[in-house]
């Protein structure tokens, strides 16, 4: 994963790290959740930041539950020990929200202004593949459940 200021979405970081590299966002090795959704129109910001968040919970509890470690998050970044573990970001267009959140597998080719680590790092035993299908089924029974809600919910 290599974002060059060109291709940011956050304004914040690019405007807070603009002077420390052309590479801002990065990743040798990164699991990614990238989601695009349809169903909201027109596409809202918010409401793809809720998922965001939502998806995030996910990840931490799912991490804290399979390696009996604690994460802290602030917004939507992890951190183990002081080292952030991902990156995410939520956009929209015209007629979807788009989230993206990579989760550093190996903290190698992380700019080295950013104190990171990686899935490996924290216990090399993990089964990707594993842990990636059950966020993704856990934010797909999400979603479903918020629009069976939704349904059944008389309005005033």
């Amino acid at each position: 994963m290599k974002i060059t200021q060109a291709e940011m979405i956050d304004v914040r970081d690019i405007v807070r790290e603009k002077e420390l590299a052309e590479i801002l966002i990065s990743g040798d090795d990164c699991l990614h959740f990238i989601i695009e959704m349809f169903d909201d129109q027109p596409a809202n910001l918010k409401i793809a930041y809720h998922r965001l968040h939502l998806l995030t919970f996910i990840i931490q509890r799912k991490i804290e539950q399979l390696f009996t470690v604690s994460l802290e998050k602030n917004g939507t970044d992890l951190y183990f020990q002081g080292k952030k573990l991902n990156v995410a970001i939520a956009t929209s267009s015209n007629n979807s929200t788009k989230i993206h959140c990579g989760i550093n597998v190996v903290s190698k080719g992380v700019p080295k202004y950013v104190a990171a680590i990686g899935l490996h790092e924290i216990s090399p035993k993990i089964d990707l593949e594993k842990f990636a299908r059950s966020v993704a089924e856990e934010f797909v029974n999400e979603i479903h459940a918020i629009s069976d809600d939704v349904t059944k919910s008389r309005t005033t």
